[in-house]
């Protein structure tokens, strides 16, 4: 057994209800909160109005940033970190999805050091930032416990990611009611985005055993929740939520690879939810980590499964089951497009280097073609070859 780290500051605070304290979590913390959330949902599920009144019923001064768009750009972090200093906000509530939170963590990292969100990318190193309660609305990117903002740079046309242990939440207040109003195709997208980072986790090379604990407790739990958690079962969604959580957990200590890095072209230049846009290659993906060792094999006996094949047919039919679109050509993308799919893919080496092996241009683009040609032919050759394989 390697030696490794394990680093998870911060209290989660789980169970249905348990929004009813953020006031009292948040008091803790500071006397004067921001709370960042989304443009609607916040508003129209009259979610904002018991939040403002929990903070200030826990004697809060209470200042609201309702701004956050999906992806959010550094220019909204720069708004919203203004106006946290214009009010002397001394604690940060996100409230919202992946998008809402990762604004929040910013927001709370600038509006303590200063400069523009754009002075604290990475590979520079957040040291210090507001304190951060972090309440999720959906059940996929694991926001909540985790050390990295991903931000749009829409002058770069690339996603910029903020990380540092002092951003990671003080509080995550995981309350399974607000998954109530989640929208199924809401529920697979981000589903799925919890399920790669559980299986890129385990395949990380920064991967530890602990890590590992994390990440296959997810994928176990979202491979049987999330079809019934897309049709709307409570207890179902319900365990989606922790299984995210889980996730979140996993990649703050090991990180994603290579399908994260070739998801964010989707994602930046055509719009794809992150989630579906990570779907769409994660079978892909596995495939090609399979040929080049073992540690697909691993990751799928660890599961319960014969072999990687199997593992890869029940992700792909997943997929299918819960209305993933079938290619990259289904969400707009060309083949034209693949050289410069694949130029903006090895940028994002953070993501590249740390997988099992690191990709060479020629596989990236392969990854990429299969995902173009679609996954029903896939589903057809992978079952072929397992049953030739005898897996």
């Amino acid at each position: 057994m390697h030696a490794f780290v394990f680093e998870q500051p911060g209290r989660i605070v789980f169970g249905r209800g348990s929004l009813s304290s953020v006031g009292e979590s948040a008091a803790r913390l500071g006397g004067r909160a921001l709370i960042v959330t989304g443009r609607r949902f916040a508003a129209s599920s009259g979610y904002l109005t018991k939040l403002v009144s929990s903070l200030r019923e826990a004697g809060l001064v209470v200042a609201v940033f309702a701004e956050v768009e999906p992806d959010p750009s550094i220019s909204t972090v720069d708004r919203g970190s203004r106006l946290a200093m214009e009010k002397g906000i001394d604690v940060v509530l996100g409230f919202g999805g992946g998008s809402a939170l990762d604004a929040a963590k910013a927001i709370a990292a600038v509006a303590k050091l200063g400069g523009s969100a754009e002075d604290h990318l990475y590979p520079k190193t957040v040291e210090d930032a507001l304190p951060v309660v972090a309440v999720p609305t959906t059940t996929g990117t694991g926001s909540e416990v985790t050390r990295y903002s991903v931000l749009l740079d829409p002058s770069a046309g690339r996603k910029v990611v903020m990380q540092g242990v002092a951003i990671i939440p003080r509080v995550a207040l995981l309350d399974p009611d607000v998954t109530d109003y989640m929208p199924g195709r809401l529920v697979a997208g981000t589903g799925f985005d919890a399920l790669s980072h559980a299986l890129e986790a385990f395949l990380s090379r920064r991967a530890s055993p602990l890590s590992n604990l994390f990440a296959r407790e997810a994928a176990t739990v979202i491979l049987r929740e999330l079809s019934r958690a897309v049709e709307g079962d409570r207890a179902a969604r319900e365990a989606m939520m922790y299984a995210s959580m889980l996730a979140g957990v996993a990649i703050n200590q090991a990180g994603t690879t290579m399908v994260h890095g070739l998801s964010y072209y989707l994602t930046v230049r055509h719009g794809v939810h992150h989630g579906v846009a990570n779907a769409l290659l994660l079978p892909y993906a596995l495939e090609y980590y399979a040929g080049t060792g073992g540690k697909v094999d691993e990751l799928a006996n660890a599961l319960g499964f014969g072999g990687w094949r199997s593992l890869v047919l029940r992700i792909a039919e997943l997929e299918e089951a819960v209305g993933i679109p079938d290619s990259l050509a289904a969400v707009g993308v060309s083949p034209e497009e693949l050289d410069r799919m694949v130029n903006d893919a090895l940028q994002y080496r953070r993501n590249l280097e740390n997988g099992p092996v690191v990709p060479e241009p020629a596989e990236v683009r392969e990854v990429y073609e299969k995902s173009l040609r679609g996954r029903r032919t896939f589903i057809g050759g992978l079952k072929c070859s397992e049953a030739l394989s005898g897996t």
